[in-house]
């Protein structure tokens, strides 16, 4: 599909941006937005949608480029263009879980053996329990391995059964690096698979119903963590790399394709939260991601709807693991994380880069990034003044094409797109 027409037409929708700062200002910064859509890589995104809040409010937004392409053309992606956002869907899977916390279900500093129904323990350290908070901040010595999602008719708990040995691809304990569960970081997202199932456990409900029913549909959140049940599926992008041929088609083709029926009828709640992807599944709007701002903003209520009390919100926020120098390793720009949330705090990160969104960046900004099938998004957010930064990036190339960040972890593009939105206010 790549050509001298694709370009066109995706320098056309790139010039439609939906904008509500200043006049003057605003045209500066859909000029600049559209330069990082055609030239922040070394060829065209597939689409940019960002939304820069102010004072709670959204200050500028902007969309460009496609949801999806078709045999009679593309359908424009927009602010409620549904993206499957990667890790940030690790925010509002621990929103879920925080509300069980907060009604004395589910004890953060328990043993998550207790919640998940089986014994879970890195045989290096098999008097160390591993708990709820570890399985949060990723230093609970559990590693992705070979794989971090099964199908519905599988059992989580098989992962860590005597098949899987030490030295074997599907071992997914960190094993003879003397890392003592709690104390060392490593990203691990069949973490929040095993979040997903003490949900379930606890709950009753099934994982993607439970979301559903108690966070996305109090909060008027479009989407879902259920390809399937998507209430508008016209909304959904389908996410693409951009390969040498063209942007080839990774993930959420029309129609959209779930779970079958028959696979989810014998599902057994609590057994398998992995199949729902707590840690990467939710599809979500930037307009939905800026209302999740103003959500955490609020302190845990959103439209005088409270989910979560201020005091859960900053469990969230604060800090139950920061680099020192040598207590972790992660691609990421990721120095300091709490409860499913990053704060960049400018300090280096294991990469030795400093984590900062941009240049002379002295704020306070939590939230997430997301990675995943040629996307990258962004949900970052301050308190003190109501700022936010909400962005979907999508049709990078493969990541070893993928031009890094001139003075962070963050991509090239994600740098542009941050100093861009951080102009938006004067």
């Amino acid at each position: 599909m790549r050509g001298g027409c694709l370009l066109a037409m995706i320098c056309a929708l790139a010039l439609g941006p939906a904008a509500s700062a200043a006049p003057a200002a605003s045209g500066r910064i859909d000029t600049a937005m559209d330069a990082i859509m055609t030239q922040g890589e070394a060829r065209p995104l597939a689409a940019l949608v960002a939304m820069r809040l102010h004072k709670g409010q959204v200050a500028y937004s902007y969309h460009g480029g496609f949801a999806r392409l078709g045999d009679t053309g593309s359908i424009p992606a927009g602010t409620d263009t549904l993206f499957r956002i990667a890790s940030v869907s690790k925010v509002v899977t621990t929103i879920g879980l925080m509300e069980l916390v907060e009604q004395g279900r589910v004890s953060l500093d328990a043993d998550a053996s207790e919640y998940l129904g089986f014994g879970l323990r890195n045989p290096d350290f098999a008097d160390v329990p591993i708990t709820v908070r570890m399985l949060l901040n990723h230093t609970s010595t559990i590693v992705d391995a070979d794989r971090y999602t099964l199908p519905p008719e599988q059992k989580v708990a098989d992962l860590f059964g005597p098949a899987h040995q030490p030295g074997r691809p599907d071992y997914h304990f960190a094993h003879d690096g003397g890392h003592r569960p709690g104390t060392w970081f490593e990203y691990c997202n069949l973490c929040y698979g095993l979040i997903g199932t003490i949900i379930e456990r606890v709950s009753g409900e099934r994982f993607d119903h439970y979301q559903q029913t108690h966070v996305l549909g109090p909060l008027g959140i479009d989407g879902g963590y259920n390809i399937a049940e998507l209430r508008h599926p016209e909304r959904l992008a389908t996410l693409y790399r951009d390969l040498p041929g063209g942007y080839v088609a990774q993930v959420d083709t029309q129609p959209p394709q779930g779970w079958s029926p028959a696979q989810l009828s014998t599902y057994v709640i609590g057994s398998n939260g992995t199949a729902f992807s707590p840690q990467g599944g939710l599809r979500i709007s930037v307009a939905g991601l800026a209302r999740l701002a103003r959500f955490m903003q609020g302190g845990g209520t959103l439209d005088g709807r409270r989910l979560l009390s201020a005091h859960d919100v900053r469990q969230m926020e604060t800090p139950t693991w920061q680099y020192d120098g040598h207590n972790g390793a992660c691609p990421y720009p990721i120095a300091s994380y709490g409860l499913g949330m990053i704060q960049l705090t400018g300090q280096p990160d294991p990469n030795g880069r400093p984590g900062v969104p941009y240049r002379g960046y002295h704020g306070d900004l939590r939230g997430h990034l997301g990675d995943a099938y040629g996307l990258h998004s962004g949900f970052w957010y301050e308190t003190a003044n109501g700022d936010a930064f909400v962005f979907a990036a999508a049709g990078y190339p493969d990541e070893d094409a993928v031009t890094p960040g001139a003075y962070s972890s963050f991509t090239r593009v994600e740098e542009q797109i941050f100093t861009t939105l951080a102009g938006a206010i004067p």
